[in-house]
């Protein structure tokens, strides 16, 4: 499957009021700080003609990308709700508006970007007090559950939770499959990792 066939949900297809008590890949939070611990010395790499935005940027929204089964405790002696470990794998969200002034997203590219066919990010409509805005795949910090633990504001739908799964497959190993190989679209309270 090309770039260009894949389907992003529609607008009002993208998220629910949280309503699990447990975090899920694709959790929207406030506030994290979303900084790449850098030498005194680090050179911002700029060759050829693509451009990414990297920071240093202040605490903001950001993504969970921790796939929700390898963080949850499994077992059949574990309460709901329990975690596994506390690491919690995030990438930043950052308003459009952003990357297009920064040069990461000529104006030219910004159909490509709301059609979710640029690999390195995953388009996210505007919603709550965020804006039109996307998640830099190519960006994950990881933070102790602790810093995030009362800032979730949005839960992905169920259709968008499969639309990122495969955003994060694209990106990290390469290559696009139809959200159809990966079974039916569940509802938002039937997803599973």
């Amino acid at each position: 499957m090309s770039a260009s066939k894949l389907q992003r949900p529609a607008d009002d297809a993208y998220y629910v009021e949280p309503w699990s008590d447990t975090f899920l890949q694709g959790d929207l939070f406030r506030d994290v700080p979303v900084a790449i611990p850098a030498p005194p010395d680090a050179v911002v790499m700029a060759e050829g003609e693509r451009r990414f935005v990297s920071g240093p940027f202040d605490a903001g929204p950001a993504m969970l990308i921790s796939p929700s089964c390898a963080i949850a405790a499994q077992g059949p002696s574990v309460s709901p709700g329990s975690y596994a470990h506390p690491a919690r794998t995030l990438v930043p969200i950052r308003p459009v508006d952003e990357l297009v002034d920064a040069g990461a997203i000529p104006e030219h590219n910004l159909g490509n970007l709301r059609a979710d066919r640029l690999v390195n990010y995953l388009y996210l409509p505007a919603v709550s007090d965020m804006p039109e805005s996307t998640a830099l795949l190519y960006m994950p910090v990881t933070v102790h559950h602790d810093v995030i633990a009362q800032d979730r504001f949005a839960q992905l739908t169920g259709a968008a939770f499969w639309h990122l799964r495969v955003k994060l497959m694209a990106f990290v190993g390469g290559f696009l499959l139809d959200p159809s190989e990966l079974g039916d679209v569940p509802e938002p309270d039937e997803r599973q990792s």
